[in-house]
């Protein structure tokens, strides 16, 4: 279940993804999270990483700690080191959890869509990837798609997505849309992950023409959801797992 290939098994089948877990009903990012969002019965869980002072890739959205812990200061994750990451609460005792215990808790499971929030790390994410022998269930995006190049000339095996801004002007343009969907397939990319209000049926029919996937971010409501299932997202990134489900039965 967590191979992002379509085979037999998920063919027609559009992917559940848990945004940064569960986080609607536990703190975001957090193995709390991560582990309601597989008992939601999620396909994948999208999270983001950074690495600490000392190396360790550690899950956290933001560069700094001050809006998920609580802290009156705005000290930076790659300024600090693990040990001090756990000595912080980020909300029902939850602690910063590493990449790793990440995938100890749900190898087998789940896929996964780590997004590269930092410079510098890619030789590291694939070393944890083959290490923990989950390239088949992993997909690894990224604003920072130098990251993701560097990724593929590791290992071309490792499944890539391109996330793009949705700067002015992107809602309105094809030819923005066009030329986001052939960058990332100039770049070999496996998949696009665009903002859900660029994606229509042009966008996605162009992608899938280019042997491009799509897995739409960050879709909530029912009108969204009903509309990215419509036209054939393969996947569908969401704060609102239940939700998610409760559509998808709709559609059979």
């Amino acid at each position: 279940m967590g191979d992002f290939e379509l085979n037999e098994n998920l063919k027609n089948k559009v992917l559940i993804i848990g945004h940064r877990g569960a986080n609607s009903i536990a703190p975001e990012n957090t193995l709390k999270s991560f582990q309601k969002a597989i008992e939601l019965g999620v396909d994948c869980i999208e999270f983001d990483v950074h690495e600490s002072k000392d190396g360790e890739i550690v899950i956290m959205h933001d560069e700094d700690i001050f809006r998920t812990t609580g802290q009156q200061y705005h000290a930076l994750i790659k300024d600090m080191t693990l040990e001090e990451l756990k000595e912080l609460d980020c909300g029902e005792g939850e602690k910063i959890p590493t990449f790793r215990e990440l995938i100890a808790i749900s190898k087998g499971k789940i896929g996964l869509n780590c997004e590269i929030k930092a410079e510098g790390i890619a030789q590291k994410i694939v070393d944890i990837i083959k290490e923990s022998d989950i390239i088949e269930s992993t997909l690894v995006s990224s604003f920072i798609h130098q990251e993701l190049l560097d990724i593929q000339k590791i290992d071309p095996n490792i499944k890539l997505a391109s996330l793009e801004p949705a700067g002015k002007g992107r809602l309105s343009h094809w030819e923005n849309k066009e030329a986001m969907i052939n960058k990332a397939v100039k770049n070999k990319f496996y998949a696009i992950n665009p903002l859900y209000k660029l994606v229509d049926r042009k966008f996605i029919e162009y992608a899938h023409e280019k042997n491009l996937k799509v897995f739409p971010w960050t879709v909530d409501s029912g009108i969204a959801m009903k509309k990215m299932i419509s036209i054939d997202s393969d996947g569908i990134i969401t704060n609102d797992i239940s939700r998610l489900k409760e559509v998808l039965k709709d559609f059979g």
